[in-house]
């Protein structure tokens, strides 16, 4: 069955009946109809016969061609098309979001970011699946100052894969924010019990804690070996004690 009526325009002129094909709107119908290779293939003559005649291409024309050409799953086509809406000075959020869909799959990651900042800095910043793959990106790249501004941006509760939050868990070690790193260590610990790396980070805090206060409190008994100096050094010994264990029950679990 054939769903797609052809739309013309009947001219009578002295040599007759003239039959012009209207190319966008079978293009139109044919999208109506979910037939995108049809209606890619009516965008491509449309775009043809009015290059041919000289005449003015919109650029939101390309960028809605492109949208189908997506669909069609003619990828090439969608991006050749977004590039003239671009030349043309058009932009809409579908657009870069496609863009960066299309280049992501073909392993593209200078052109995906080059997409996705565009979409953050001239549309909307606060789109989660937006924000979680520039923060993939500038993670992989290496960019983890940009990596860790995405993250203010990204609500705690939506940060719940371990991926994710092991590649916070790192970024933060490197830039020695130990307070942040203490405390994202046991949400991954939380995710998996037997994560290396927190569970090297946690023993070695403990380990280091409890010898450091160790040394500390030594030197200050052998420097003043008094009565009361003996009491504070027995307390203090008791927290050694008790940050050696927790050391021991991470380094247990290695």
């Amino acid at each position: 069955i054939f769903f797609l009526t052809v739309a013309v325009f009947t001219i009578i002129s002295c040599g007759g009946p003239k039959v012009i094909v209207n190319y966008r709107s079978n293009a139109e119908q044919a999208e109506l109809t979910g037939d995108y290779e049809k209606a890619v293939t009516a965008w491509q003559s449309h775009f043809q016969k009015q290059l041919e005649e000289d005449a003015n291409i919109e650029g939101a024309e390309y960028a809605r061609a492109a949208k189908v050409a997506y669909q069609a799953e003619m990828k090439q086509q969608a991006v050749d098309w977004f590039e003239q809406a671009r030349y043309k000075d058009y932009a809409d959020e579908d657009m870069y979001i496609i863009l960066a869909d299309i280049f992501e799959s073909r392993d593209n990651v200078s052109k995906e970011l080059e997409a996705l900042e565009y979409y953050v800095n001239n549309f909307e910043s606060e789109d989660m699946e937006v924000n979680k793959r520039l923060f993939e990106i500038y993670y992989t790249i290496d960019m983890n100052e940009k990596a860790l501004a995405v993250l203010e941006r990204i609500p705690n509760d939506s940060i719940t894969s371990e991926g994710m939050i092991e590649k916070y868990f790192l970024i933060n070690k490197e830039a020695e924010n130990d307070e942040v790193t203490d405390s994202v260590s046991l949400v991954l610990l939380e995710k998996n019990p037997k994560h290396v790396q927190a569970l090297e980070w946690n023993a070695t805090k403990y380990y280091w804690k409890a010898e450091n206060r160790y040394r500390r409190e030594m030197k200050k008994y052998e420097q003043n070996k008094t009565g009361l100096q003996y009491v504070f050094l027995k307390k203090e010994l008791k927290q050694v004690t008790a940050d050696f264990k927790k050391a021991l029950s991470y380094f247990e679990k290695l």
